[in-house]
């Protein structure tokens, strides 16, 4: 994937500047990101795999915006309508969701482990003169995304049996490592390109919104 060219805290901050966007754009203009990102490879297989496992909470988005939102009904002279206002609304704060999740998770697989905590870790670095442990919290934070990913490839199954099995296993098992190899990462003139690049792109879209 071209992002791993970059320095993966170069990278965390371009998403971050890409999330920040997100916030203010209308469901149109959700939909068209979500579309490039299924027509671009690399994270099409993201977009699919983030649709198909949070499709119940995207849907209870769009149903409880769309019935707590007051505004014109969708169906005239039915009661029990959901506002149009609330299904835009409810839509596009689905389309930020599913967009938020997919990118991330193209991230973590561009970077792995050791990348994402190479940047976690130079990201927080001023925070280390407040005492702040920035090599422990990375590194938990880390292992926290790997155990996320790790559960979202099971196929769950909607009982409190399934659960109480997955936490049994979890407490005896080491499918999570309890460290982290720290990838080595030097950060280039590209880097300040590309977070130049973000920043204009930025400031031309809040300026246009």
């Amino acid at each position: 994937m071209i992002v791993a060219r970059f320095h993966p805290a170069a990278s965390l901050v371009v998403w971050l500047f890409f999330i920040v966007q997100l916030a203010g754009a209308s469901w149109a203009i959700l939909l068209v990101v979500l579309g490039l990102m299924v027509l671009w490879a690399p994270l099409r297989e993201g977009v699919l795999h983030s649709a198909r496992r949070m499709r119940w909470l995207l849907l209870a988005v769009l149903v409880l915006s769309g019935w707590f939102v007051s505004g014109q009904p969708c169906l005239a002279g039915v009661a029990w309508s959901p506002s149009r206002a609330g299904v835009l609304s409810g839509l596009a704060q689905a389309l930020r969701l599913l967009i938020m999740a997919a990118s991330l998770r193209g991230l973590w697989l561009a970077y792995g482990q050791g990348g994402f905590m190479a940047g976690m870790q130079l990201l927080l670095r001023p925070l280390s003169l407040t005492g702040l442990p920035v090599a422990r919290f990375s590194l938990r934070l880390v292992l926290t995304l790997q155990y996320a990913e790790l559960l979202l490839s099971a196929r769950p199954q909607l009982s409190l049996a399934w659960l109480s099995a997955q936490l049994a296993a979890e407490q005896g098992s080491q499918t999570v490592p309890d460290q982290v190899e720290l990838g080595f990462y030097s950060w280039q003139g590209r880097d300040w390109w590309l977070l130049l690049v973000a920043l204009v792109l930025a400031i031309i879209m809040k300026a246009v919104q």
